[in-house]
C-alpha cells in the first residue's frame, strides 16, 4: 500500500512458488525492480537464490529486505547481484529513496553488470546468466549453474577482490566450512572454461586468499 502511494505499480508474492512460476513469463509482463526477502518461505533457498534467478532472466534491478545487519550476509547480497540492501525494519521513506536511486542508476548504466567493456583492442567479455554462456566474440562455452554464480561475482567486481568466504556465501548461501576447498575447485573450472573464449581476462589469486578477474 505504501508504494501504491507514492504511484508504483506493484505485485506482490507470497511464496517461492508463485514468484517462481510468474518468472517464467517475465518477458511477457515487463519489470522495472525486484524487491525480495532474505528469508523465503522455502527450505533450502533464500533470497541470494532468487535474486541468482533473476539475474538469469536479465537485466533486472533487485533491491534485498533482510532483519540481518552483519557484514558477511551484506557482502554476499551485493556480490550476488542486488543493488541494494535494506536492514528490516525500515522507513517507507527511506524504501522509496533507494527505489529512486537504484531505477536512476540503472537508466544511466551503458552496460550490464554482466558485461565487462574491454578496450579499443580488446573484445567484450558477456556472461548470458538464462542460457548459461559465457562469451567473447565469436567464441562461447557453456557453464554449469554454480560456475554462473562464480562468473556473475566476477564480472560484477571487475578489477576487485573477493575474498573466498564472500565468494562461497554468494554461491552457496551458507557460511564456508573450515579448510573447504569448494570455491578453489570452482575457480580451476572457470578458470579453464574462461581460456576457451579468451586470453584476455584471467582470473588470479590474491594476496588475502582471494580472486579477482581482471584484464591483461
Amino acid at each position: 500500500a505504501g508504494l501504491h502511494k507514492n504511484a508504483f505499480t506493484t505485485k506482490r508474492f507470497d511464496t517461492v512458488d508463485a514468484f517462481l512460476k510468474n518468472l517464467g513469463s517475465i518477458s511477457d509482463n515487463p519489470v522495472d525492480l525486484f524487491i525480495i526477502d532474505f528469508h523465503l518461505d522455502k527450505p533450502n533457498i533464500n533470497g541470494l537464490d532468487l535474486c541468482r534467478r533473476i539475474k538469469s532472466k536479465g537485466a533486472y534491478p533487485v533491491i534485498m529486505l533482510t532483519g540481518e545487519d552483519d557484514v558477511e550476509t551484506t557482502v554476499a547480497c551485493l556480490y550476488a547481484g542486488a543493488e541494494q540492501y535494506v536492514t528490516k525494519p525500515y522507513e517507507l521513506d527511506e524504501l522509496v529513496a533507494r527505489i529512486h536511486v537504484v531505477l536512476k542508476g540503472w537508466a544511466r548504466a551503458a552496460v550490464s553488470y554482466l558485461e565487462s567493456s574491454g578496450d579499443a583492442e580488446k573484445l567484450t567479455l558477456t556472461l548470458q546468466g538464462r542460457s548459461r554462456v559465457l562469451s567473447c566474440g565469436d567464441k562461447e562455452t557453456k557453464l554449469t549453474q554454480r560456475e554462473v554464480s562464480l562468473a556473475e561475482s566476477l564480472l560484477g567486481s571487475m578489477g576487485i577482490e573477493m575474498e573466498r568466504e564472500h565468494i562461497y556465501f554468494a554461491i552457496f548461501g551458507r557460511a564456508m566450512e573450515p579448510f573447504s576447498r569448494a570455491v578453489d575447485i570452482l575457480v580451476a573450472r572457470l578458470r579453464k572454461k574462461l581460456k576457451l573464449v579468451t586470453d584476455d581476462y584471467v582470473i588470479i589469486p590474491t594476496r588475502n586468499s582471494g580472486y579477482m578477474l581482471v584484464k591483461k
